[in-house]
This record gives structure tokens, C-alpha cells and sequence, in this order.
């Protein structure tokens, strides 16, 4: 893993990113008109995704994915509780519908990963940098080639903890954005968590009980 996550490729993936955040404000339905507000419990999930499968996985990667992707690892996400660990078998509905987004997004890279050996001799300018490849061509300390399944697994396991980080550093962004801008408005120096989520709270209120991020 560690392939795709040092400083020099860190610093590569900063035009990527911005051309996909760029891309999804341009085509996305929330960001028409010169303002309003948008849910972020969708937006934020599906910026991740895409940016980490541009940067990480490949630009094919990136290109066959689109929003619903979010809401099959919003699925998969909903499985970590504490009584699924206990009766992971246990016919939940959560548990249902873990394992399908499971099924689902293994299939996804699977397929991928089939297309890439089967056009790996034929494709010689074929991108190749990313960490799909690089895993590909990898083997275990006792010599054995990883399998193609588990290179799937790694894959959606890597954008889940992409995922749950990238959350953690937006809610800390926004937290001293809002202090910034509490500050410049109302010189309000003291503006606390508290205070977001009172604003957090009304501006749900307004939006329908939607997340939401107002402009």
C-alpha cells in the first residue's frame, strides 16, 4: 500500500484532485446559480470516491464510477457495528445490504483487473503508476503472487479508509472556517463547537433536515 502513499506521489495527486473537484462543481446539479446550498452527507462521499479512484486506482477506474458508488459504501459502512461483528451472519437488513455492495463493488474491480491482465501485453501505453497495477505485480514475503480477489478487496477497503479520513479533515476544515468567518463578520473571537452545531441544527431546519452547506 505504501506504493501510492509517498511524499512525491501525495504531491502528484494535487492537480488530479483539483481537476476533480473542478469537474464535479462544473457537472453536479447542486452547484447551479450563483448560490443555495448543498447536501453534504452526498457531496462529500462522492468527491472522495472519485478522487481517490483518479489518483489511486486510475483514470478507467475513475471514469466507469458515479455517484452511486457513495451509497454502496454507505452501505458497506453500515456494517461495522458492534452486533454485526457478533452475528455477521445474522440476516440484518444492514447485513443484506453489506453484502451486496460487497458482491457489487468486487465484481467492479474484479472485472477491471481481468481487463488489465487480458490488455497487459497487447496495451504498452496503458497508465501504470497507480496502485491497482502496482499491487497486481506484487507477492507475499513467502513468495506467492497476491490473488486478483484480494487486490479487489484492498481496493474498496483503501477508498473506505480514504473515505472516513477525508470526513475528519472537512468537518476540521469546517469548523475553522466557520470560526473564521464568525470572526470577520461579527468579531466574534470565541465562536465554539457549540455555536457551529446551533447553526448546523437551524440550517438543517430550513433545508428539510438535509445536510447542508450554504453559499
Amino acid at each position: 500500500m505504501k506504493f501510492g502513499l509517498t511524499v512525491e506521489n501525495f504531491r502528484s495527486y494535487v492537480p488530479l484532485i483539483v481537476d476533480q473537484v473542478e469537474d464535479y462543481i462544473k457537472k453536479s446539479k447542486f452547484f447551479k446559480g450563483a448560490k443555495g446550498s448543498v447536501p453534504l452527507s452526498e457531496i462529500i462521499p462522492e468527491l472522495t470516491i472519485f478522487t481517490a479512484a483518479r489518483t489511486l486506482q486510475g483514470k478507467e477506474i475513475r471514469d466507469a464510477l458515479d455517484g452511486s458508488f457513495a451509497k454502496l459504501y454507505h452501505h458497506l459502512d453500515s456494517g461495522f457495528t458492534p452486533m454485526n461483528f457478533l452475528f455477521p451472519w445474522f440476516p440484518f437488513p444492514q447485513n443484506k445490504r453489506r453484502d451486496h455492495a460487497q458482491r457489487t463493488m468486487a465484481q467492479f474491480y474484479m472485472e477491471k483487473i481481468n481487463k488489465r491482465r487480458a490488455d497487459e501485453k497487447n496495451d504498452e501505453g496503458q497508465e501504470r503508476s497507480d496502485m491497482m497495477w502496482n499491487l497486481m505485480n506484487c507477492s507475499y514475503k513467502d513468495g506467492r503472487k497476491v490473488p486478483d480477489r484480494e487486490v479487489a478487496h484492498m481496493m474498496i477497503a483503501l477508498v473506505s479508509f480514504i473515505m472516513h479520513h477525508d470526513v475528519c479533515s472537512f468537518l476540521t476544515l469546517s469548523f475553522n472556517l466557520a470560526h473564521g468567518w464568525a470572526t470577520y463578520f461579527y468579531g466574534n473571537h470565541h465562536m465554539d463547537v457549540a455555536s457551529c452545531c446551533r447553526s448546523t441544527k437551524a440550517c438543517r431546519s430550513d433545508s428539510g433536515g438535509a445536510e447542508a452547506c450554504i453559499w
